[in-house]
């Protein structure tokens, strides 16, 4: 059933950069699932989300094309990050940043709200793209080609912001809106896992069920802590990832400089004939000294692009990880704090599940990325070291042909190009001990974290026994009815879709960002 249409108003539904919310949707993009947090920021009755489209709060002022693109990753298997407009029941618009996963059945999408300056960029870009989609369909072009348009939009806004593609920006942009949120909270005293207060503490203590849920907030909590002071270790890891960027593109144009300096000073030489065997015997040297430059180079160049790969890993996993057990935490929080009685807390076992298995899945990719960067920098080490010995090499030869230059008629031409030559080795050399040092302090981080990736771990596996033990609990207890039959709220999890009338006739995808 097609959904009523929404007047969009200017104006913001507010909520706090403290609060998160989350939904669940089958592979087409209906609403199986969520949290209290997104029926009352959407305005929508739960049961006019569950079983509906995700695109009933599509805004009118996102561009097609940007959902097209979270598709795209998500038909991958891979996580995604967006900033998104959205429109409630009431036509207030709230933007949010969201990070979308595979999960069970479909996807899961957590939202927060943005801080950040990223919002005021991507509504002007977003503005563009569709302005563009509109041009190309009053040109008479299909869809496709309105949306791929707009698309090259939004990468050409991209690169224009200096980041390599969209995987780049949006691993930048989780970074940032979370820093940002965090700096917000941190001025006003928010936090966004808190305490359970003491009435949560008391009631339902006889409820199996909620002592379940008691104890995994504890365990949670503490996973959380550790969490945090890795993640606090962030800044380390971004900055060392942008210094080796910056030095592999340095490496990397290094070979063709040393080869071209090599090449002048074997022309000059040769025509200076007899006068300039002397200057073409230290060419030969340079030449070769370049040739074993460009080996080590190679072998350089592809330790630092692995590195920076696992790198990348690191911090995007890092973040996604704190954002997924926040979520967690923040849901069962929502849980136990709710006034309603506690055998309707009996259906969310599946959705604590997806939510902790999003998480351990961050986690653990943030682990292996961890422990073979210790092994990555450990064997780039020697190969820089022996670069630099290289360009020892190179500054040998150098240093002699200012000698010999001194000997020819034409010395002023010389002069210029073993100067020259002689400032490439000098910039070389700077540039070396600036990734040595890089490389130093990777593998002392890389060294120290796992360590506190392990104590995550055990938390997190107090975690597991105590979701399977919740679901032992709730097996154990009655099913909470409603004069229908089986209730049918927000959180009734993604096995439960009523409503299947309103789901779209045709087989084509429904957008779980719209």
């Amino acid at each position: 059933m097609k959904s009523p249409a929404v007047t969009p108003r200017d104006v913001e539904r507010e909520f706090r950069a403290d609060e998160m919310f989350f939904s669940t949707t089958d592979t087409r993009g209906i609403i199986t699932a969520g949290n209290g947090v997104f029926v009352r920021v959407s305005a929508y009755r739960p049961d006019e989300l569950i079983g509906s489209p995700h695109n009933l709060v599509r805004h009118p002022d996102m561009p097609r094309a940007a959902f097209r693109l979270v598709w795209d990753y998500l038909e991958q298997s891979r996580r995604s990050v967006a900033m998104v407009k959205n429109l409630a029941k009431d036509g207030c618009n709230y933007w949010v940043v969201a990070l979308f996963a595979p999960a069970a059945d479909g996807y899961l999408s957590i939202r927060f709200k943005p801080t950040g300056q990223w919002r005021d960029e991507l509504t002007e870009v977003y503005a563009a793209m569709l302005a563009e989609e509109r041009r190309q369909r009053e040109a008479g072009a299909d869809e496709k080609t309105g949306m791929d348009a707009a698309a090259a939009l939004l990468r050409a806004a991209v690169r224009a912001r200096g980041f390599a593609d969209y995987d780049e920006f949006m691993r930048v942009l989780l970074c940032d809106e979370l820093k940002n949120r965090d700096a917000v909270l941190g001025r006003t005293g928010g936090a966004v896992v808190r305490p359970l207060p003491a009435g949560a503490e008391l009631r339902g203590n006889d409820d199996p069920a909620r002592q379940r849920l008691r104890s995994l907030y504890r365990h949670g909590t503490q996973a959380y802590a550790s969490l945090s002071r890795l993640y606090a270790r962030l800044d380390e890891f971004v900055a060392l990832q942008q210094t080796l960027a910056s030095k592999a593109g340095f490496v990397d144009n290094l070979t063709m400089e040393l080869r071209l300096a090599a090449m002048n000073v074997a022309l000059a030489s040769a025509r200076l004939g007899g006068e300039g065997q002397s200057l073409g015997v230290i060419s030969h040297h340079m030449g070769d000294a370049s040739s074993d430059v460009a080996g080590v180079v190679r072998v350089l160049t592809s330790g630092i692009q692995g590195v920076s790969k696992r790198l990348r890993s690191v911090i995007f996993n890092l973040a996604a990880g704190r954002l997924q057990i926040e979520m967690l935490l923040a849901y069962v929080h929502e849980l136990l704090t709710a006034t309603a009685p506690a055998e309707k807390d009996r259906s969310h076992h599946r959705l604590i599940g997806l939510l902790h298995q999003a998480f351990d899945r961050s986690l653990e990719r943030a682990s292996t990325a961890l422990h073979e960067l210790e092994d990555s920098t450990r064997e780039l080490n020697p190969t820089s070291r022996d670069l630099g010995r290289h360009i020892l090499a190179l500054h040998v030869a150098q240093l002699g042909g200012r000698v010999e230059t001194t000997r020819v008629s034409e010395q002023a031409g010389f002069a210029a190009v073993f100067t020259d030559i002689g400032g490439q080795i000098d910039n070389t050399r700077g540039q070396l001990a600036g990734l040595n040092d890089a490389l130093d302090q990777l593998d002392s981080l890389a060294r120290e974290t796992p360590a506190a990736a392990r104590d995550i771990a055990g938390s997190v596996r107090q975690m597991e026994r105590e979701i399977a033990e919740l679901g032992r609990s709730e097996e154990a207890a009655p099913a909470a009815q409603t004069v229908n039959g089986p209730k049918a709220s927000l959180t009734a999890g993604p096995e439960a879709t009523p409503r299947s009338a309103r789901k779209p006739g045709r087989t084509e995808r429904a957008t779980i960002l719209v």
